[in-house]
């Protein structure tokens, strides 16, 4: 079994958990960077449990979630009927999208990218994304910013959400350019629990390289949602490109 098969469970839940604050931050900062207006067609892409999804309906566009999680999707489909909007949730694996000249944007957000064992299958999701936008249509992809984390990535942190104490651990492979995570769970109530997980990390030239091979432009990159400009010391790499035909 693969490590994310393992990982997306109600245990990566109580991990992040936090980041539904910072949901409407982040789409207000994508929606700027596209320069996108409702009723646009959007594809989330590993959507997870769907906080970003949620607001960009709420915002009055036409979303479609993505993600492999059943349990996630089925989280996203549960707060959507609460919060009486419409969003398409579609169960698949993101090297297979099934769709063709569709959306008018397609994002990628918290590093739900470089997954798989090699780049080649990291090209695939890319290929697919190409194929799913409509001509002219934008892909923004967000991640943890390589250089960010080497020199100045916090190595080993213990915090507490919700009564459970997590020790995170992180390991930079720089044979494989892969930034490795292990948390510990520690609840009095529950047995200790391990998560891992393991993400390619790639260059800004990297992404450029594999971007030209499928047919996307870069058009801005960011280093953070709120626009600011990007440097070794920008904690994420946010890119923006433009299908080109």
């Amino acid at each position: 079994m693969d490590w994310w098969e393992k990982y997306f469970d109600d245990n990566y839940l109580k991990l992040y958990s936090y980041t539904e604050s910072s949901a409407h931050q982040e789409v207000e900062g994508v929606v700027r960077m596209l320069n996108i207006k409702p009723p646009a067609e959007i594809l989330d892409l590993c959507c997870g449990f769907g906080r970003h999804s949620l607001v960009l309906a709420q915002n009055g566009f036409d979303v479609t979630g993505l993600d492999l999680s059943e349990r996630f999707l089925a989280q996203a489909r549960q707060k959507a009927e609460t919060l009486n909007v419409d969003i398409s949730l579609e169960h698949s694996d993101m090297r297979n999208i099934e769709h063709e000249k569709k959306f008018d944007a397609i994002i990628n957000l918290f590093t739900a990218f470089g997954f798989f064992n090699t780049e080649e299958e990291d090209l695939k999701v890319l290929k697919g994304v190409a194929k799913a936008l409509k001509p002219d249509g934008q892909f923004v992809i967000d991640s943890i910013n390589r250089d960010y984390v080497i020199h100045f990535g916090q190595w080993q942190r213990w915090t507490v959400e919700n009564g459970t104490a997590i020790l995170e651990e992180r390991f930079f492979d720089f044979f494989k350019s892969r930034l490795e995570i292990n948390h510990r769970l520690v609840n009095h109530k529950t047995q200790d629990r391990k998560l891992e997980s393991s993400f390619r990390l790639y260059t800004l030239r990297e992404m450029l390289g594999m971007f030209a091979k499928v047919g996307l432009a870069l058009t801005d990159v960011y280093g953070d949602f709120d626009g600011s400009q990007f440097s070794a010391k920008s904690p994420r790499m946010i890119l923006v490109a433009r299908r080109q035909d």
